[in-house]
């Protein structure tokens, strides 16, 4: 692997780790603000001042948050994709099943990601991709397995998350391709707010008391939104969308593979429930597939601590 390359992965690392904690515990957060809130009030209530956030910082940070009107169409089509999409169809689903399952059937984007950049991008996956692939996938299915009865009894809330994960895999692979000339924060920021704009829409004919449950919320709700806002949507969405234009699709999608372990371990400490066997081997296959996919080729790893974001 070039130096370059091997720099921008190595860097890759703090990003990887900060998706990994903010979406991961986010899953169980996620299951209190819809169980207080219907789905796309709760949704109403966050994207857009998380997209101000982020343009704030973009603002802080001497960059420009205007876009050309050229690219704008664009802008709009990947916020459509990676924001409408995606919120649009999963707080349905974590709605009507367990948080931690629901993190698990939302992050087999990896698959889809690596099958639509094969026919999109040609990217080639390579043997190593390929091993990460299945090793990731191998653990998700593994905790899967157990929910099988979940599934079937629920159908409407998996095919919503498993749609969300297409949605969002196709809006990865666009975002790879095109590439858009725009500041980070600047895109991510109004990609937010402009996708939020259609769930914002449909929300009052959801639910036509949308704007007045503000004065009633609990704290329970507040805290849902509050992390939303600043953590799972300021700051991981600058994470993941750094690591979607840096990195081929083939990584910065396994990249996400921690993001449901996580999930379903914060899930058992807010629910209660205990782990078991399945949970640590699903663990240990996906710490073995991100070794496989973000390991440089050609290097041992090191036999004492993992490489530091600067090696």
């Amino acid at each position: 692997m070039a130096e370059p390359q091997r720099r921008a992965t190595g860097r890759a690392l703090v990003p990887v780790a900060v998706l990994a904690l903010v979406w991961g515990l986010n899953w169980p957060i996620l299951k209190l603000g819809v169980t207080e809130l219907p789905p796309l009030t709760f949704r109403g209530y966050t994207l857009a001042v998380a997209g101000l956030g982020l343009l704030a910082i973009a603002r802080a940070s001497g960059e420009s948050i205007r876009v050309p009107r050229a690219l704008w169409p664009l802008v709009v089509l990947l916020a459509l994709f990676n924001i409408t999409g995606w919120n649009g169809l999963v707080l349905f689903g974590v709605q009507q099943m367990p948080a931690g399952r629901s993190a698990i059937l939302a992050y087999t984007m990896p698959v889809w990601a690596t099958l639509v950049s094969l026919m999109v991008l040609h990217e080639p996956i390579g043997r190593r991709k390929a091993l990460g692939l299945l090793l990731g996938m191998a653990g998700m299915l593994l905790l899967l397995g157990e929910d099988l009865a979940t599934i079937e009894r629920r159908p409407f809330a998996a095919l919503m998350i498993l749609g969300a994960a297409f949605i969002w895999a196709c809006g990865t692979v666009l975002l790879r391709k095109h590439k858009p000339p725009l500041p980070q924060n600047t895109l991510t920021g109004w990609m937010m707010i402009v996708g939020w704009a259609p769930l914002a829409a449909v929300a009052p004919l959801l639910d036509p008391d949308w704007a007045a449950r503000i004065p009633s919320l609990n704290a329970t709700a507040w805290f849902a939104i509050l992390y939303n806002i600043v953590l799972a949507g300021t700051i991981a969405h600058w994470a993941w969308f750094t690591i979607a234009r840096t990195l081929p699709v083939a990584v910065s999608s396994l990249s996400s593979l921690p993001v449901p372990v996580v999930g379903v371990f914060a899930g058992m400490l807010v629910l209660g429930e205990r782990p078991g066997w399945p949970e640590w081997a699903a663990l240990a296959l996906v710490v073995a597939a991100l070794v496989a996919v973000m390991w440089p080729a050609g290097n041992k790893p090191p036999s004492t601590a993992p490489a530091s974001p600067e090696d």
